[in-house]
């Protein structure tokens, strides 16, 4: 079983205000569409909230309608995203992997989830791989980690998400190129909506 967790509890300081209820030019919300990509492929779907945001899990749960996406409200999101991965992961210990998605990344391609997926079937067979994809030499998200880095990532800290257990594994970790420029297209201002 492989599932998704989606970040999604951040603070959008660089936005300006709370950029997981923004509209896409498509009419979705920011977040919703993230979730959507992340559901049309994989079966399980787990999104990380900010603590408190209850109301939020209400919308979207009513929006989506969707019983394989669950929400959690991670209680340390106000520390940054390192805690609120290490709260999250602590909910799927019955996947064998899981494939971190950033909640502000909408535009990542079904195709490219696919093709990270295939790489991790084709190379657990031999070790505990971690899936990377990568467009023109810079590595993006979503990233996927057998379930052997799970106890890890749960003791991660600070705001950097799991770069660091990605280092500590450099000949775990596997890349795929791919031409998708989602994969490294994150919104971090109004603009970014609509380039």
């Amino acid at each position: 079983m492989i599932g998704a967790i989606i970040l999604a509890a951040g603070s959008s300081r660089r936005f300006g205000d709370d950029k997981r209820k923004s509209r896409l030019p498509s009419g979705q919300l920011l977040l919703e569409e993230s979730i959507h990509k992340a559901a049309s492929v994989i079966d399980e779907v787990l999104v990380v909230l900010r603590f408190g945001d209850k109301d939020f899990v209400g919308q979207l749960a009513t929006q989506l309608k969707n019983d394989d996406v669950t929400y959690y409200c991670a209680p340390d999101s106000a520390k940054g995203m390192g805690h609120s991965l290490a709260n999250g992961i602590t909910k799927v210990h019955h996947w064998d992997a899981a494939m971190v998605f950033l909640g502000d990344m909408p535009f990542v391609q079904a195709e490219t989830v696919e093709s990270l997926l295939a790489e991790y079937e084709f190379r657990k067979q031999s070790t505990a791989p971690i899936v990377v994809p990568s467009r023109h030499g810079h590595r993006g998200h979503p990233v996927l980690f057998a379930k052997e880095y799970f106890a890890e990532i749960a003791q991660i800290s600070g705001d950097t998400g799991a770069r660091d257990v990605i280092k500590a594994h450099p000949e775990q970790v596997f890349e795929v190129e791919v031409e998708d420029p989602g994969v490294i297209r994150d919104i971090d201002t109004p603009e970014d909506l609509m380039s």
